[in-house]
């Protein structure tokens, strides 16, 4: 949930876990509220509450005490995204089924993924923060497109917008779309729990 910096190792030589947030963490609450606000000027508030929570979550991982809790096997994980994405596949789109389980395996992913006990700080190896780098561009870019999106919407309210969830409906329309998207949607959240202890 938080990088390891060298201002954890500088704490953690010291004797005495630092609980600071250190600048590239402070970056993403900053980014979960700046979309929280255009939330709240779109009047979406389910998506403001899930954003807002999302940066107070990123702040409590860093100040409440690490769980003791054993690491889930890779299998079970595995047979359990399976089972989810089943059940995305076969759920209407839109409907409060949807909702419910895209929650839940959010909660579930939540629950796996934050920090367990702590074994002192280790530095990120170049492999992890050239991924690290990559993700975040891809999330930034994202970001910095729908923004546009948003803008140009309220200066031009008739023109037709292109958000992300506007240009994936085709594919997530039909079976073989969906199939596609879920699979690599499930991969992509089981890869970065794997790889998130390793850190």
């Amino acid at each position: 949930m938080g990088a390891r910096t060298d201002a954890d190792a500088r704490a953690g030589a010291a004797g005495r876990p630092s609980r600071a947030l250190p600048w590239p963490v402070l970056c993403w609450v900053a980014v979960l509220v700046l979309i929280g606000i255009v939330q709240v000027v779109r009047a979406q508030w389910l998506d403001t509450v899930v954003f807002f929570g999302a940066a107070l979550l990123v702040v409590a991982a860093r100040w409440t005490p690490p769980l003791t809790t054993r690491p889930v096997p890779l299998r079970v994980m595995v047979v359990g995204a399976a089972l989810a994405g089943l059940v995305v596949c076969v759920l209407p789109r839109h409907g409060g089924g949807m909702v419910s389980t895209v929650t839940a395996i959010g909660i579930a992913a939540l629950a796996l993924a934050w920090p367990g006990a702590s074994e002192g700080p280790r530095p990120w190896t170049p492999g992890l923060r050239r991924l690290a780098l990559v993700w975040s561009g891809i999330l930034v870019a994202g970001c910095l497109w729908e923004l546009a999106q948003f803008i140009l919407s309220r200066i031009h309210p008739d023109a037709p917008s292109y958000a992300l969830s506007d240009l994936l409906d085709p594919l997530l329309d039909g079976v073989p779309g969906r199939i596609l998207f879920t699979a690599a949607w499930l991969a992509g959240g089981l890869f970065l729990l794997r790889r998130g202890p390793r850190r």
